[in-house]
C-alpha cells in the first residue's frame, strides 16, 4: 500500500497548479495567479480523508502488450 504522499504533477511558471495523493489518486488544485498555490494544495492535501486505493484497483493505467501475428 502507497504511503500517503503529496506529488507534484503540473507546474506554471515554476509554481505548482496540480498534486495528487499517491495513496489514494485524490487530485487538489491551487491558482498560480492567487500567489499561494502552493500552500493552497498543501492545505487540500493534508485535510483530506485518504481512502487507499483497492488492492485490485491500479493507480496508474498499465500497458498491455498487443498479441503477436502469427
Amino acid at each position: 500500500m502507497p504511503k500517503r504522499k503529496l506529488r507534484i504533477v503540473k507546474r506554471v511558471r515554476n509554481v505548482p497548479v496540480l498534486g495528487i495523493c499517491e495513496g489514494c489518486d485524490t487530485q487538489f488544485s491551487g491558482d498560480p495567479n492567487m500567489g499561494n498555490a502552493q500552500s493552497a494544495i498543501q492545505e487540500q492535501f493534508n485535510s483530506h480523508p485518504c481512502k487507499p486505493l483497492d488492492a485490485g484497483q491500479s493507480a496508474a493505467p498499465t500497458a498491455r502488450k498487443a498479441p503477436e501475428k502469427t
